[in-house]
């Protein structure tokens, strides 16, 4: 694969990242020599093009090679080559998620050869740090922190792989970049006390585990999960707070309950997202698969696929609607996806992605937009749609976007 992205490389004119750096980091990549900061350079190169994978050969083996992606590759690309008509928040969804790095750096070529659209929209210089407005806008990406039970801390961002920590028979592995896993030894301690981790997602920051029962968690920007080391009794619990979407390991003699918000939510073989953040008046689940149930202090839902669930803070009834699952669950996929959102929902998304402060200006924004663009994309591309799109105007001074009509 990474030979076939020299190849192309020859090709391709230069771009964001200086053509003669880009071979160099992809020969540090081949020869297993690049560092650690080289490594997340060349993934973050990966990401602006390919979003939703958290490296390129961890993609590559997801797809089962690039001779599986064939079929996708002659259709996107004529798509992406047509000449636009107008310059939105696209609805490509995720078939442009799984669009090869072969198809990644023919699409340099395209881009870099399209003449810029004709926003109004200029750089400004930053008076107070000299910086272009913008540059100190990164967006986000693998970063976590765990918490174990002896109150240690570990940056996950600086981790290795291999094991991390070990905590009576079960190890810490660092299994890839961006997950860890707990693997418990044959041994079993029933009688042991249980003994909790957590772990704390920043803002600009995202991360997978995989806890000692095999059930498999994502966590989004802002976001935390406390889970037992080992699971141990008759039930399996975790609480969360942020949004966090759950794949879990069934077994009817020992069921899962998620804590968020004061509520209740039971596992009945099933996987769902939860959307449970400090500065949102709500909690949501949405069930993707299986079964799940909702539970306040005066009542409780089954919830069925395609189902979401909404319970305000500081009431007990819970409203159910009917909902696009891929809508909800794309944030874990690497795409921002909104259908009828005001624009400050839109900001309070992208303001925990990219760690920035938003602040507004003028009178209240009443129009409501809808479109989908990848996470790791520069931010400034997110703005120039929204002003295209909404009519808004903005401002970057350092870490601040100002929104104003």
């Amino acid at each position: 694969m990474l030979q076939l992205l020299q190849k192309l490389l020859v090709k391709t004119p230069r771009n964001s990242m200086d053509q003669d750096r880009l071979q160099y980091l992809i020969n540090r990549h081949q020869s297993n020599q690049a560092t650690p900061e080289e490594g997340e350079e060349l993934d973050n190169w990966f990401h602006s093009w390919n979003p939703g994978s958290h490296s390129m050969d961890a993609w590559l083996r997801e797809q089962g090679g690039h001779e599986n992606l064939s079929s996708l590759l002659y259709n996107d690309l004529r798509e992406r080559m047509a000449p636009a008509t107008h310059r939105g928040i696209s609805w490509m969804w995720y078939r442009v998620a799984a669009a090869a790095a072969v198809l990644a750096v023919i699409l340099l070529v395209v881009f870099n050869n399209r003449p810029a659209p004709a926003t109004g929209i200029t750089q400004k210089q930053d008076t107070a740090t000299g910086n272009t407005a913008g540059s100190l806008i990164k967006p986000g990406g693998d970063k976590a922190i765990l918490v174990l039970a002896d109150g240690r801390v570990i940056d996950l961002g600086d981790s290795q792989t291999g094991t991390i920590a070990t905590q009576s028979n079960t190890s810490v592995e660092q299994v890839q970049q961006g997950k860890i896993a707990y693997k418990t030894g044959v041994k079993e301690e029933p009688q042991a006390p249980l003994t909790y981790n957590t772990l704390r997602t920043p803002r600009g920051g995202m991360y997978k585990l995989t806890l000692s029962d095999g059930t498999e968690v994502t966590l989004d920007a802002s976001s935390s999960i406390t889970y037992p080391v080992v699971f141990r009794g008759e039930a399996r619990q975790v609480e969360i707070t942020g949004q966090v979407y759950f794949d879990v390991i069934h077994d009817e003699r020992r069921p899962f309950f998620v804590k968020a918000k004061g509520q209740t939510i039971v596992d009945l073989g099933t996987a769902f997202n939860i959307s449970a953040y400090d500065d949102d008046n709500d909690l949501r689940v949405t069930l993707a698969s299986g079964k799940a149930a909702i539970r306040t202090a005066a009542r409780s839902v089954d919830l069925v696929p395609g189902q979401q669930a909404r319970v305000v803070d500081g009431q007990s009834s819970i409203a159910i609607r009917q909902v696009n699952v891929a809508d909800i669950v794309a944030w874990k996929e690497g795409w921002f996806m909104f259908r009828n959102e005001p624009i400050e929902a839109v900001m309070k998304q992208a303001a925990r992605w990219y760690d920035i402060e938003v602040e507004y200006q003028g009178d209240k924004f009443s129009k409501e937009l809808g479109g989908s663009i990848s996470k790791y994309k520069d931010i400034s591309e997110l703005l120039q749609n929204l002003q295209i799109t909404g009519g808004i105007r903005y401002r970057i001074v350092g870490k601040k976007v100002i929104i104003y009509q």
